[in-house]
């Protein structure tokens, strides 16, 4: 099976604004980041925020968020809602409840067998979230250009700055 590049950069912005977490991104910023036509992006971003799952912040300072809830999305939830067709063989009905007939339909074992294949495929991206698939961040950061995350010990960040200088 073989995705759209809309579900890919769909999950490639959600992936990318779950390594940045509160902070706002550009959709400039994505484009940069995996080398992807913006205007192909903006699309993306406009359907995400529909959906609610990306804030989009207008103005000056504006920018894109992921969603407080985004995190727990699972990869199939977004597959689901970004591809508009999972009729792998023309008897499958399309999107649109159309299908092909086919001489060997009353005795086809074959739809059976592509119907579980598909319905395995969304069970298994139905096991993993955007916040799993956004760890472990540092890697991921770096790739993308990103600052890496930087965690420090509670007792070094409960003390002033000028103290940890020392």
């Amino acid at each position: 099976m073989r995705l759209t590049d809309y579900t890919d950069y769909s999950l490639r912005v959600m992936l990318y604004l779950a390594l940045r977490r509160d902070s706002l991104a550009t959709i400039q910023e994505i484009s940069d980041a995996y080398g992807v036509s913006k205007n192909h992006l903006m699309k993306v971003v406009q359907r995400l925020g529909e959906l609610g799952w990306v804030d989009t912040i207008r103005g000056r300072n504006g920018g894109l968020r992921l969603a407080p809830a985004s995190l727990d999305l699972t990869v199939g939830a977004v597959v689901r809602q970004t591809e508009s067709d999972f009729s792998l063989v023309g008897c499958f009905p399309d999107e649109h409840g159309e299908r092909r007939s086919c001489v060997i339909e009353p005795q086809c074992r074959l739809k059976h067998a592509l119907a579980a294949a598909r319905d395995a495929f969304l069970a298994e991206l139905d096991r993993h979230t955007i916040g799993e698939l956004a760890q472990p961040a540092g890697e991921l950061t770096g790739l993308l250009g990103l600052a890496p995350i930087q965690f420090m010990p509670r007792a070094q960040a409960a003390r002033p700055a000028s103290s940890r200088e020392h």
